[in-house]
């Protein structure tokens, strides 16, 4: 039906059957994309010339290295006339990435972590593109607009953004020295203030081409209540008087992207300072565990939803609290431990003695397989859903797609359900232990 529906849009029948019978590969592969994945379809559907993305063997059966692909992107922005066109670009360059990322996917010729990687790496080049983009755009050659700097926190910061994920990322901005603000007429506008919501429109704004990402900047000083951007004076004085449990979490993952590099090692020493504390106090574990109660009961709420992969029983919520609370307890000690990865810092943990190295390895399977689940269900229709759905026939669409097979005792369906409860009850047992174990300690 995807494939019949792409003909139709392309109003070219017999241009595209020349080139089937001509590279019958090409064929195959379009077939395994309309036959996987509605929300990929449906970007070729609305948009027939993304056939370029895939035509070419070289982008679907070669590695693409990031500075080619910044490059590229560059190019295509400067011969742009307006900013309108420009935002028209940066999506266009989204969806086509993402769509070559999750061709290579489907096909088998990468695997999970590198589809992972290669996906936080199109919104790295992104985020720097429209940072110069947005620097071009004021233009003002009086103003300096190089003290800033942008930052990746969540799975963006760990280098494991999945399809259809937000970009959790913060500004911030060196105002040692004194300048004028951007628009004279309103001098409650600082000049970095305008630059961050120019790349925040480059990214979120809707347009004919929808949006390019969600971009989510509450992990900034007082939410979405406070300036969109801030100093890293401004930072460094909030983590010393207001500072919370949960912002120190949300640290751990905190990764420079764009922007000027001296000041992007300040800030992370700056949040480091403020995460790394010599002692993880028991208060601090106790809020730490109740805001896993509360994602799962508020936000997860499986009962109504379904199994929910991410912040659900036993998801990868479990496994990625387990590493930064040890990364709290022990970060202040190792620079090892400081990682953004998660498989790093688990690495990290079993080298140094935090975990025996089965307790590790058993964590990264779990985490492998959840993660693995979680891409398969983005890829499926392209939604920011987490949640497996109760339907029978999604759930077998879901579990052919991760490559389980039809047997005598159970369907596709029933082996992956199995295996994903099976793994959920570990997982749980091995937070709840682990969190049981380091609350006695922390008395």
């Amino acid at each position: 039906e995807n494939f019949v529906k792409f003909i139709e849009a392309s109003q070219a029948r017999e241009t595209f059957f020349a080139i089937f019978i001509d590279n019958p590969k090409f064929l195959e592969i379009l077939l395994v994309l309309f036959g996987s994945s509605d929300g990929l379809s449906n970007v070729m559907i609305r948009r027939p010339e993304y056939l370029d993305v895939l035509i070419s063997s070289e982008s679907i059966y070669r590695f693409k290295h990031p500075e080619k692909i910044y490059d590229e992107l560059i190019q295509n922005l400067e011969s742009a006339s307006n900013l309108k066109t420009k935002k028209e670009i940066l999506r266009k360059f989204k969806k086509g990435e993402e769509l070559r990322i999750g061709v290579r996917y489907l096909i088998q010729e990468t695997d999970l972590i590198g589809t992972l990687t290669d996906l936080s790496t199109v919104a790295d080049i992104f985020l720097q593109a429209a940072l110069r983009t947005a620097k071009a755009e004021i233009g003002n050659e009086s103003i300096d607009l190089n003290k800033f700097a942008i930052f990746g926190l969540g799975k963006l910061g760990g280098n494991e953004l999945n399809f259809g994920s937000d970009l959790d990322i913060i500004f911030v901005y060196d105002e040692s020295e004194k300048s004028p603000p951007i628009d004279p007429e309103n001098a409650a506008t600082p000049r970095y203030m305008r630059l961050a919501q120019i790349i925040y429109s480059l990214s979120a704004e809707t347009t004919v081409e929808g949006i390019a990402y969600k971009i989510d900047t509450n992990l900034r000083p007082e939410g979405n209540q406070g300036w969109i951007a801030h100093s890293i004076q401004g930072y460094e004085n909030y983590f010393k008087s207001r500072g919370r449990i949960w912002e120190q979490q949300a640290m751990t993952r905190a990764r420079f992207i764009a922007g000027d590099e001296t000041l992007g090692k300040r800030f992370i020493e700056v949040a480091q300072k403020f995460t790394y504390k010599p002692k993880l106090e028991y208060s601090s574990l106790i809020e730490i565990a109740r805001l896993r109660e509360r994602m799962e009961k508020e936000i997860a709420k499986e009962i109504k939803k379904g199994k929910n992969v991410k912040l659900g029983y036993g998801g990868l919520a479990d496994i990625e609290f387990t590493v930064q609370i040890l990364q709290l307890m022990h970060g202040y000690k190792s620079l090892q431990f400081r990682q953004t990865n998660t498989l790093h810092t688990l690495e990290a943990f079993a080298a140094l003695g935090v975990l025996d190295h089965s307790a590790a390895e058993n964590l990264k399977q779990q985490y492998l397989f959840l993660r693995n689940l979680e891409c398969a269900l983005r890829i499926l229709d392209q939604s920011e859903s987490s949640n497996i759905s109760k339907k029978s026939e999604n759930q077998t669409s879901l579990a052919k797609l991760l490559g389980y097979k039809e047997t005598k005792e159970k369907n596709p369906a029933e082996q992956m359900l199995e295996e994903y409860r099976d793994t959920t009850s570990k997982v749980r047992d091995f937070y709840s232990k682990n969190l049981d174990a380091l609350l006695r300690t922390s008395l």
